[in-house]
């Protein structure tokens, strides 16, 4: 597999370098900036060998000679995990991903798929031989015994130190069999692993905030689950699938979903289970894209935030139900990867051992908080010099908390142009999807309800005494510092990191696109004065009409 990896290294090292793309063409005086300085594709470090004598910062040489033990590192923030620890952490000996074949894809290959991100191009360039220290491990969280091998659980219990346990299912919609196997059963099964490593020095249990979110104030400890994880399973072990899914809103009781419930689940699982483990629970909220390294604004998903951000830009979303006045609890990936390795070396080190299972909660709502309407005004200000080439109309978003404003805005602005526009494909002979995609739209919505109007505070007082722990080399390389947050400054990147990382718009297109969206802009414009044309003649004939027939005119 190192092999591997290495000659796919040697074939694309010039893809890995820092883009030279010429941008005169994309940059005018109305839009002075280069895009891939902006993201940071223009400023990586030289490549340099690391003496193995060099004494790193302490975090760093907590991270000496380690082999790590990751779930979830096919994932969001697993990805970003994986490459800080082998950009940062010179000396760290091997990282193990748990991987299951899936596509038709077998371990290597998805393994290889992982690397092919542009997440990695700087790590590519940086340290160009990362590759012999990652490997994959065939296995499947939802599976007993975590669906490894004989020989892969011996080389694991041998060689492993540091464990981070991801893997998650984290849509909302799950049905309770699957959340409760993945979430649940493989937690615990992950727990008995733990515990037959040799040399373990400290377990990481990513869960969420969201895990008692029927609770508007979440401190950093444990709470009562709603029901006993034994039971549950026992009871998904003897019910078929429909009448699970039937059952499944009494199960649940307060929660609003299966995530949030098999989450708070698993934590509870922790708590009675792995008191002997050096273990943690990290609970990070919201959780959006880079906010400073290896590039800023890079996202591979469109959940939360990021979805209706996509939609407004390219003009497919124009309302959502929404109290745009709450503060939405959202936190950049990198921050959050920071914090969770920092964490996870305090607490294989602590002197002094705590009584309970220490909890972080990775928030921003107290000490830097961001209303959805400012979100949004931020990301439309920064986000009109980087229009998609894919946009279908000029962006024009309403938010409303009111639920008859929102069914008269979602049927005029996406009802009847999406029944419109699909007639038109019908008739031009294309494949008609904009009215699939607001039944996608409404079906998220609706599984996003609860959490559309309510506002929850999320105390992070472990992890803010944790900050001032650190050295100034750990504080500069593991940056989590929630009071420097600047959401101006993660805006001005987070669009354009969408267009590039997410959408995967070429820069090149950038000119054709701008003249797109002027045209947009020009038909966007044109349409209003005939709709505000059409509702003042309305209004007209509602006034004058009896007026007239009264004799008054």
């Amino acid at each position: 597999m190192a092999l591997d990896l290495h000659r796919k290294y040697i074939e694309r090292r010039q893809d890995s370098a820092p883009l030279k793309v010429a941008t005169k063409d994309i940059i005018n005086s109305k839009y002075y900036l280069d895009p891939l300085e902006l993201l940071g594709e223009r400023s990586f470090n030289e490549p340099r060998e690391v003496d193995e004598s060099e004494i790193g910062s302490p975090i760093q040489e907590f991270f000496r000679d380690a082999v790590v033990f990751l779930t979830g590192g096919t994932g969001f923030m697993g990805k970003v995990l994986v490459e800080k620890l082998l950009r940062t952490c010179p000396h760290i000996k091997h990282i193990y991903l748990l991987i299951r074949s899936k596509k038709g894809k077998n371990v290597d290959e998805r393994l290889e798929d992982i690397f092919e991100d542009r997440l990695f191009k700087r790590l590519k360039y940086e340290v160009p031989k990362y590759y012999h220290k990652v490997s994959g491990v065939a296995g499947d969280c939802s599976l007993p015994g975590l669906g490894l091998s004989v020989s892969s659980r011996n080389t694991l219990i041998k060689e492993v130190n540091i464990i981070f346990h991801g893997a998650a299912t984290v849509r909302f919609d799950e049905h309770i069999r699957v959340a409760m196997d993945i979430n649940v059963s493989g937690t615990r099964e992950m727990i008995n692993l733990a515990k037959t490593i040799t040399n373990l020095k400290v377990v990481a249990h990513i869960s969420t905030a969201f895990s008692n979110c029927n609770r508007l104030h979440v401190d950093e400890k444990f709470y009562d689950p709603v029901a006993d994880y034994k039971d549950v399973l026992k009871l998904v072990s003897s019910t078929d699938d429909q009448t699970l899914h039937g059952m499944t809103s009494k199960i649940l009781g307060e929660l609003p979903n299966t995530y949030s419930f098999t989450k708070s689940l698993a934590e509870d699982a922790i708590r009675r289970e792995a008191q002997d483990l050096p273990i943690l629970v990290f609970r990070p909220t919201v959780v959006v894209g880079t906010y400073r390294e290896p590039v800023r604004g890079w996202i591979d998903n469109v959940y939360g935030p990021t979805g209706i951000v996509v939609g407004a830009g390219t003009g497919v979303l124009h309302t959502y139900y929404l109290d745009s006045n709450i503060v939405t609890d959202i936190i950049p990936v990198d921050i959050v990867v920071n914090a969770l390795i920092c964490a996870a070396k305090e607490t294989a080190t602590a002197k002094v051992k705590h009584d309970e299972i220490p909890i972080y909660t990775c928030s921003s709502s107290i000490q830097k908080p961001i209303k959805w309407n400012e979100f949004i005004e931020l990301n439309k200000r920064y986000g009109m010099q980087w229009p998609t080439i894919r946009a279908i109309w000029y962006s024009s978003f309403w938010v409303t908390k009111n639920p008859y404003l929102y069914a008269v805005l979602n049927f005029f602005c996406h009802v009847v142009p999406g029944y419109t526009l699909d007639t038109l494909a019908r008739f031009s002979g294309q494949k008609p999807i904009l009215m699939n995609i607001y039944k996608k739209i409404d079906k998220v919505r609706d599984i996003l309800a609860y959490f559309s109007n309510k506002e929850w505070t999320f105390p992070n007082d472990r992890l803010l005494a944790l900050w001032d722990t650190l050295d100034g080399q750990d504080k500069e390389l593991f940056n989590f510092d929630i009071h420097q947050l600047s959401w101006d400054y993660f805006c001005q990147a987070n669009c354009l990191g969408l267009r590039v990382y997410l959408v995967k718009d070429d820069i090149h297109t950038l000119p054709a696109a701008r003249k797109k969206w002027e045209k947009l802009y020009i038909a966007h414009n044109i349409l209003l004065i005939f709709v505000y044309g059409i509702v003042l003649c309305c209004l007209w004939l509602i006034v004058c009409v009896p007026l007239k027939l009264t004799g008054f005119m």
